[in-house]
C-alpha cells in the first residue's frame, strides 16, 4: 500500500511540474507574442507615417504651384478683360507662352487653363479643346469640380494632350471679387507617384493605394484598378484627419490615413501580417525549449520510475531465492485483510525438510541450494496461481486463487517434481506443507486460517521425521489454537 501511495504522489508531482512548466512557458509565449504584435503594430504605423509624408510631400509643391496660378494677376486679367477683346489667335499664342514658361519652370507633365467664358482649354501646346461637359465624357471634371465649390481639389484622369497618360490633375479655381473666371492647374504624371510607391511595396512586401472617401481607387501601382477597383472595406477616418487607422486580424494588417492636402486616404495593407521573423523565431526557440525540457523530464521521469520499480523489486523480493520476501508477504496479507478474501483462496504454509542436515553436513552452498530447490519447485507448480514468499529462513508461504480440482492436481504435481529435482548436491526436495483453502473452512478469519495452515505444516513435518526415525522438532498436538504461531510473526533466519 506504501508503495502504491508513493506512486500516486510521484504521478502527481509530476503532473503538477509539468503543468507549471506549461504555464510557465504559455504565459511567457503568450507575453512574447503580445509584445511582438505591438511591435509589429508600432512598425506598420510608422511605416505609414513615413509613406504619407513622402507622398504629402510629393503633392505638396504641384498643389501650391496651382493654388498660385488662381492668384495670379495675369491670368485675371487676361480672363477677365483680353479674351473677350483679343483675336482669338492672339489670345491662343499668349497664354501657350505664359504656360509653356511655367511647364519649363516647374517641370511638370502639363499646365492648363480653362476660361470659364469661352470654354477655352489652353495648354502649354496651345489651344486643345473646347471644354463641353454636356456632350464630351472627358470633360465632366470640369463640372463636377465646379460643383464643388472647392479652391483646390486633385482628380485622376488620362492626360489626353500626353498620349493618355495616367496623369494627377491639381484643379484651382479662379475667382476675382466672387466671380468665376476658369480653372487653372498642372499635371503629374502618376509614374512617378506609381514609382514612389513601388519602392516601399518592394522593400517592405505591403500593397498601397491611394482612395477617395467612397473607397475608389485613386492610385495604384496597377493601373488596372486605378479609377475601377473599390476597397470599400477599408476602415477610414473621415472625422479626424490626423488619425491613423489600424487593424489587424485574420494575418493581415491596414492602416489608413487622410492625405488632407490631396483630399484622399493612404492605404497600407499587407498579407500574413503578424509576427515577424526575429518573433517567430523566438517563439519557435521557446517552443523547442518547451519540448526538450518536457522530453527530459518524461524521461528523468521514466528512469526514475524504473530505477523505482528495481529498488521495489529488490526490496520485496528474497536476495536468495528471487520470489517475494517477508516485507512482500506482509503486504499481501494486509491487503487481504483489507479486503474479504475471495472464495477461491487457497493459503499455504511450507517448512523446508531437511535444511539442517545439509548445512552441517555439506556446508551452506548446499543448504541454499536446497533453499532454491523448494523455492523453484513451489514457483513453478504454485506460480500461475498467486504468489510464493520466503517468510524466514526455511519457511515459505504461497497466497493462491484455485478451484479444488486444480489445488488436487497440483499438489500431485508438486510431489513429482520436488522427487524429481537434481542439483550439484541435492538430489530430492522435501517439503512439509499445510493447506488451507476458503471453500474448506468457509467464513474462518484470514488469522485463522493463517493459523491453521501453521498447525497443518507442523503436522506434516512431524509425520516426516517420525517416518525418517528421529524427531528434529517437537510440537505439542493439542497446542491451544491461540497459541500457535502467525506466519506473519516469525523472523527471517528461524
Amino acid at each position: 500500500m506504501r508503495r502504491h501511495s508513493y506512486k500516486r504522489m510521484a504521478t502527481m508531482s509530476f503532473i503538477i511540474v509539468l503543468v507549471c512548466i506549461a504555464i510557465s512557458t504559455g504565459m511567457a509565449m503568450y507575453s512574447m507574442s503580445r509584445m511582438a504584435l505591438q511591435n509589429q503594430k508600432e512598425m506598420n504605423l510608422l511605416l505609414a507615417a513615413r509613406i504619407h509624408d513622402r507622398i504629402n510631400s510629393s503633392m505638396t509643391e504641384p498643389i501650391m504651384v496651382a493654388r498660385t496660378m488662381s492668384k495670379n494677376g495675369f491670368l485675371y486679367r487676361f480672363l477677365a478683360e483680353d479674351e473677350a477683346v483679343a483675336p482669338e489667335e492672339d489670345c491662343i499664342n499668349e497664354m501657350q507662352s505664359y504656360l509653356s514658361d511655367l511647364k519649363q519652370g516647374v517641370g511638370y507633365d502639363t499646365a492648363f487653363v480653362v476660361s470659364s467664358t469661352t470654354n477655352r482649354y489652353y495648354t502649354d501646346i496651345g489651344l486643345n479643346k473646347i471644354v463641353d461637359p454636356v456632350n464630351d465624357e472627358h470633360d465632366i471634371w470640369y463640372s463636377i469640380f465646379l460643383e464643388k465649390n472647392k479652391e483646390y481639389d486633385l482628380d485622376v484622369d488620362v492626360d489626353e494632350v500626353n498620349d493618355n497618360v495616367w496623369t494627377v490633375f491639381v484643379n484651382a479655381r479662379l475667382e476675382k471679387d466672387g466671380e468665376l473666371l476658369g480653372v487653372c492647374g498642372v499635371g503629374v504624371q502618376m509614374t512617378e507617384i506609381q514609382a514612389l510607391l513601388a519602392e516601399y511595396e518592394n522593400e517592405y512586401d505591403v500593397k498601397i493605394n491611394l482612395i477617395d472617401s467612397n473607397g475608389l481607387v485613386q492610385v495604384d501601382t496597377d493601373e488596372f484598378n486605378i479609377e475601377n477597383a473599390y476597397l470599400d472595406d477599408v476602415p477610414i477616418n473621415t472625422e479626424d484627419s490626423a488619425e491613423y487607422v489600424y487593424t489587424a486580424e485574420n494575418g493581415r494588417f491596414t492602416v489608413s490615413k487622410c492625405i488632407e492636402n490631396l483630399g484622399w486616404y493612404l492605404v497600407v495593407q499587407k498579407e500574413g501580417a503578424g509576427l515577424d521573423d526575429d518573433f517567430r523565431i523566438i517563439l519557435l526557440q521557446n517552443g523547442i525549449l518547451f519540448l526538450i525540457v518536457v522530453l527530459a523530464f518524461f524521461f528523468a521521469n521514466h528512469v526514475a520510475r524504473r530505477r523505482t520499480r528495481v529498488l521495489e523489486k529488490r526490496s520485496y523480493a528474497d536476495s536468495l531465492t528471487g520470489i517475494g520476501n517477508r516485507s512482500a508477504y506482509e503486504e499481501a496479507i494486509a491487503r487481504l485483510e483489507t479486503d474479504d478474501p475471495a472464495d477461491d483462496l487457497v493459503y499455504i504454509n511450507v517448512d523446508v525438510n531437511g535444511l539442517k542436515e545439509q548445512n552441517d553436513n555439506m556446508g551452506h552452498a548446499a543448504g541454499d541450494e536446497l533453499l532454491k530447490a523448494a523455492a523453484d519447485c513451489l514457483e513453478t507448480i504454485f506460480g500461475k496461481y498467486g504468489n510464493i514468499y520466503r517468510i524466514g529462513g526455511d519457511e515459505f508461504s504461497a497466497i493462491l486463487h484455485m478451484t479444488p480440482q486444480e489445488l488436487s492436481q497440483a499438489k500431485a504435481d508438486l510431489e513429482e517434481y520436488c522427487a524429481n529435482w537434481h542439483g550439484q548436491y541435492v538430489h530430492e526436495v522435501s517439503l512439509s506443507m499445510g493447506y488451507v483453502a476458503r471453500y474448506e473452512v468457509g467464513s474462518m478469519p484470514l488469522d485463522r486460517m493463517i493459523r491453521e495452515a501453521d498447525r497443518r505444516m507442523y503436522d506434516a513435518k512431524r509425520e516426516y521425521y517420525n517416518q525418517a526415525g528421529h524427531n528434529r522438532r517437537r510440537r505439542s498436538t493439542d497446542m491451544p489454537e491461540g497459541e500457535g504461531r502467525r506466519a506473519s510473526d516469525r523472523r527471517d533466519g528461524e
